[in-house]
């Protein structure tokens, strides 16, 4: 190698040499190799790089640098005579190596800051996508969180029982671990406590009650007998005025001139008088004086007056203090269904009240075996064909309620659809609320309001039931038939039930030519609700279809052309708007529209500025 490097340093001499540049001007420099530690130093080295180089996967270039770079600081501090120019060579790879890092960082940098602005639309969108779905999962863990606040209220006002920590009595330790034999034994222990409670309600009674109710007894008959008394006198001296009433209004109406109203109304009173007597002669012993002297009543009166105390009233009563026993305790020995049908099938209805409701809502039941509550709702809608009555507004929306909670929508449609329910919008904004669908509606609730607004004539609400169906096209006819709708009801429509059948048929022409809103009230409506995705898909479907009057123009040109509530200044922001959001042709196709419609404006009334000096002479 030595030999080598002399023969390049003669090599190199002679061409300085033959160029005429003088060799004594350059420094002279020791050569690299000199002796054998020198060699043995090389060939170290190269044993170094082959050894790391092993080591290294195909792509660590950063390793392989450090490899190098402390092999090459190993040859400066070895050969000294060189270090000074080595050291510059090395300083000036370093920086170059490192520039073009930097450069490749920045552009990293650059290439993903770019990245990040031409997805910063779509990410805006994304982040107020999911900031609505925060919101809506903040409002159900709050609600979550006002029920449990609730429950636990609820729980602290109950008055606190200490804990037995004794052994149940008949039972051992393995039998009071044992869910089963517990609940068993419960049952029976509940079942014998209202047996007791019955026994000791109807059977056994102190003796002193009896006496009570006897002496209660007797003051009632005594009662019963002054009022009796009381009656038939009212109702004799009620006959006397009715036969002094009509004797004066008789002579009022006749007015003889020799007889005054006193004459006239004696004269009744004798007639009347004069009929009784034959009556008793008729039959004696009926007209008997009362016990302060007054006379009698007739004897019609007195018939009348005995009716209110018929003996089959005060069995009838009996009946349904018996029947409402025999409820009690059905109820009480958990036998819920026969009380239900019990309770529903009840004389005059006694029975079918929100109180008896109110009962059977607080029976709890373990097991998969269906609720006291939903059995007492349904017996008592079966019962109406028998009963041959409705249960009033109060009883209906509890059971609709009940079944909505039970998720029982079947048996609430077979009700709806066999008029079993008193009806109200009570009972059809409750199905509205129940249904959780987004559009179109999939658990029929919908439809089943709608149903109740139809019979109810709220056709309003019918027509929103039926847009949250997704039948827009039914909606419509629906509204344009039974009730029609202003532009502020069709707005309010476009609020509540958004989508794009709706949008569609409030801009399209009907058989008359006209709208029913412009086309950019429904757009700017849409974007104050932020629907923003539901406005592209409109008017890009707007724009891709040719118009029926012109196959050249588009429905969305034609229906812009109709509008002249949308101002020029709010198509600008619209514009603006869809070119921020990275909607290029659909804003350039909306910007040629905006141009096209000033145009024929400017035409339009430069040609009316030209027309009206010309009919003033006229004129």
């Amino acid at each position: 190698m030595a030999k080598l490097h002399r023969e390049k340093t003669n090599e190199d001499l002679s061409t300085l040499s033959r160029s005429g540049t003088p060799v004594n001007s350059l420094p002279k420099l020791p050569p690299i190799i000199t002796s054998e530690i020198d060699r043995t130093f090389l060939l170290d080295l190269n044993d170094y790089i082959r050894y790391e180089t092993d080591k290294l996967s195909s792509g660590d270039d950063d390793q392989r640098y450090t490899i190098y770079k402390s092999v090459f600081n190993r040859i400066i501090e070895h050969v000294s005579a060189y270090k000074p120019l080595l050291t510059a060579i090395k300083k000036e790879y370093e920086d170059t190596i490192e520039a073009i890092k930097k450069g490749q960082r920045e552009a990293d940098f650059l290439h993903g800051k770019l990245k990040a602005m031409a997805s910063e639309p779509s990410t805006i969108r994304n982040y107020r996508k999911r900031a609505d779905e925060l919101d809506e999962r903040i409002l159900v863990i709050q609600k979550d969180n006002d029920r449990l606040q609730k429950e636990l209220s609820e729980l602290q006002q109950k008055p606190r029982t200490k804990k037995d920590s004794r052994m149940i009595p008949g039972l051992t330790l393995e039998e009071s671990t044992d869910l089963t034999l517990l609940y068993r034994n419960y049952e029976k222990l509940d079942r014998q406590l209202k047996e007791l409670n019955i026994s000791f309600r109807t059977r056994y009674v102190p003796k002193s009650h009896k006496l009570e109710l006897k002496e209660r007894l007797d003051n009632k008959v005594n009662e019963r007998d002054d009022l009796l008394r009381q009656g038939q006198i009212y109702r004799y001296k009620r006959s006397k005025l009715k036969i002094a009433v009509e004797a004066a209004q008789a002579y009022n109406r006749v007015k003889p001139p020799h007889q005054t109203v006193g004459d006239a109304v004696i004269f009744a009173l004798a007639q009347a008088r004069g009929l009784q007597k034959q009556e008793k002669e008729l039959s004696p012993g009926e007209g008997q004086q009362q016990r302060d002297g007054s006379p009698s009543a007739p004897q019609t009166l007195t018939t009348t007056s005995f009716d209110d105390d018929d003996p089959s009233k005060e069995k009838e009563a009996e009946m349904m203090l018996e029947y409402i026993e025999k409820f009690n305790e059905l109820f009480e020995d958990g036998m819920y269904e026969d009380a239900a049908i019990h309770a529903a099938n009840s004389p005059k209805g006694i029975l079918r009240t929100s109180a008896t409701l109110a009962k059977f809502r607080d029976v709890k039941v373990h097991g998969n075996v269906r609720s006291p509550l939903l059995a007492f709702c349904d017996a008592v809608m079966a019962s109406v064909s028998a009963v041959g009555s409705k249960p009033n507004h109060k009883l209906s929306d509890e059971c609709v309620e009940c079944v909505l909670n039970e998720n029982r929508l079947d048996l609430l449609a077979h009700w709806i659809a066999q008029d079993r329910l008193s009806l109200n919008h009570q009972i059809g904004d409750r199905i509205v609320d129940h249904c959780n669908c987004q559009v179109p509606c999939k658990c029929s609730c919908q439809a089943l309001a709608q149903n109740v607004y139809s019979k109810l004539h709220l056709y309003r609400q019918a027509v929103i039931c039926m847009l949250k169906q997704g039948r827009v096209h039914t909606g419509m006819e629906y509204a344009k038939h039974k009730y029609p709708l202003s532009k502020q009801e069709y707005l309010e429509l476009l609020r509540t039930c958004p989508s794009l059948p709706l949008m569609h048929s409030l801009v399209e022409e009907d058989s008359e030519g006209t709208r029913i809103l412009p086309l950019g009230v429904v757009i700017l409506v849409l974007l104050e609700n932020s629907h923003f995705d539901l406005v592209i898909r409109f008017m890009q479907d707007l724009q891709n279809t040719p118009s029926a009057d012109d196959q050249n123009s588009s429905l969305f040109h034609s229906a812009m052309m109709d509008d002249v509530d949308t101002t020029a200044e709010q198509w600008d922001s619209l514009v603006k708007l869809l070119q921020d959001q990275g909607y290029e042709e659909t804003s350039v196709k909306l910007l040629s529209s905006i141009h096209v419609l000033s145009a024929v404006k400017t035409v339009l009334y430069d040609s009316l500025k030209v027309e009206s000096p010309e009919n003033e002479p006229a004129s």
